[in-house]
């Protein structure tokens, strides 16, 4: 450390040499000023304090200071990593529960810690194997995120805020929740600037204090949980740029992130692909959902036979348990022979459908993307080959593959082996539709 510029005869003087985790909270405050060449009245206003908060904190020695004023100080000052983490760790002193200050000096309530997850589903079942591998992931020392990625449908935000629910005591100064809106009807998806805004008010950063810009956000959101243990739940995310801002950087933080699409872009991230509930699992669902009452004078292949009719996906599932339940006079047999008439237009049940999601999907799409979605679905038989796909495309296997993989990066396709695709059931539905349409858009069009 450059000390010339400190006087013999200064009060630091004799304590320069000393760890600074080690040195009362006024004594190092003073030194990293004087580091930086600046007066109280020029560190206040660099901080967007009041002087007499700066003042207070060199001269008292106060030991619970606001957790976001320290961290505006630590910004004006120029900390690096390290000794952000010692200030933090100086500032809270041995107290369990620190006050906060406001600027002027005042005592004011302690720390803000968000509750922000909201309420599992009350029926989920099974993934246990999903949520043993989002509890150990990662350790104490570093920053863990995972990613679950998985159709329309398959339960990603029921999976992770129920991972969530159980993570909660491992992480004691907060839980954030952030729907991104990445495929939310009528909703653009939330600019990064936008969700570090209120992420930052919900850890206690004044309004006034949030920067404008987005890295300077960014990097104020690092630096407030950099010492914290938080749990943060990105729900819905568009893509890797909606989400890379947000991503924390402290050792004690989690972070899980859902998307349609694989984010595989994001450095140091653990992916975990939802596929579609195994057969006792849907049952189990669907059961759970209507309530045994509504099924225990269903034969068990009827049961089976709807669950399967639902492609097995959980969010078709629920609907058509919740059809079932509020139909009274419907029988088991009823709900499976309309689901076997039209299964698209039956699981729909008020803001719930599975052709509004799979909707969403496709107009995520790009315009070249969405017509090779439409051209494979005119492909006949459950799988198909990549020259299949090919020759259809009219183009080479090379770029046949690499628009089959940007499907498969949204779930909108299947790779069951290497080189061999299919749709699910559910899609196949939906593609259909799309084509029967677009052939009568053409048609009408274009009159004989």
């Amino acid at each position: 450390m450059n000390i010339d510029y400190v006087h013999a005869a200064s009060p630091l003087a004799d304590v320069m040499e000393w760890p600074d985790a080690e040195l009362p909270l006024g004594t190092l405050l003073r030194r990293w000023r004087e580091r930086a060449l600046l007066t109280q009245e020029q560190l206040a206003s660099g901080a967007g304090l009041n002087v007499r908060t700066v003042r207070r904190l060199e001269n008292s020695g106060l030991q619970q200071p606001r957790v976001t004023s320290i961290l505006l100080l630590a910004e004006a000052l120029g900390l690096d990593g390290e000794e952000r983490a010692t200030l933090a760790a100086v500032a809270r002193g041995p107290s369990a529960c620190p006050e906060r200050d406001d600027p002027a000096g005042t005592p004011a309530a302690p720390v803000t810690v968000p509750r922000q997850l909201p309420a599992g589903v009350a029926a989920f079942v099974g993934r246990e194997r999903e949520l043993a591998a989002l509890e150990d992931h990662g350790n104490a020392n570093t920053v863990t995120v995972a990613a679950i990625d998985g159709m329309a449908g398959a339960g990603k935000t029921a999976l992770a805020l129920h991972a969530a629910h159980r993570l909660t005591p491992r992480f004691p100064d907060g839980q954030l929740f952030v729907n991104l809106h990445g495929h939310t009807q009528g909703m653009t998806p939330v600019d990064p600037r936008d969700a570090l805004a209120r992420v930052l008010r919900a850890l206690g950063v004044p309004g006034e204090r949030v920067p404008e810009h987005v890295d300077d956000r960014a990097a104020l959101y690092r630096s407030v949980v950099a010492d914290r243990k938080v749990l943060i739940v990105l729900d819905n995310a568009a893509d890797e740029d909606q989400v890379r801002p947000l991503l924390p950087a402290g050792p004690g933080c989690r972070l899980i992130v859902t998307s349609r699409r694989r984010l595989i872009g994001l450095d140091d991230t653990r992916t975990l692909s939802l596929d579609v509930l195994p057969l006792e699992e849907a049952v189990a669902l669907f059961t759970r959902t209507v309530g045994q009452e509504h099924v225990t004078d269903a034969p068990a292949g009827v049961l089976t036979e709807t669950v399967e009719r639902c492609g097995l996906l959980p969010l078709a599932i629920r609907i058509a348990a919740v059809r079932l339940q509020a139909r009274p006079t419907w029988s088991m047999r009823h709900l499976l022979d309309r689901l076997n008439d039209d299964r698209l237009a039956e699981l729909t049940a008020g803001r719930h459908s599975v052709t509004a999601a799979l909707d969403l999907s496709y107009q995520r799409l790009s315009e070249d993307q969405r017509r090779v979605y439409r051209r494979l679905g005119s492909l006949v038989g459950s799988e198909f080959g990549v020259d299949e796909a090919a020759a259809v495309q009219d183009t080479t296997v090379v770029r046949a593959r690499r628009e089959l993989d940007q499907l498969l990066d949204v779930h909108l396709l299947q790779e069951p082996a290497p080189s061999r695709y299919r749709f699910h059931d559910l899609v196949r539905d939906h593609v259909s539709a799309l084509l029967h349409r677009t052939r009568g858009d053409a048609a009408s069009a274009h009159p004989a």
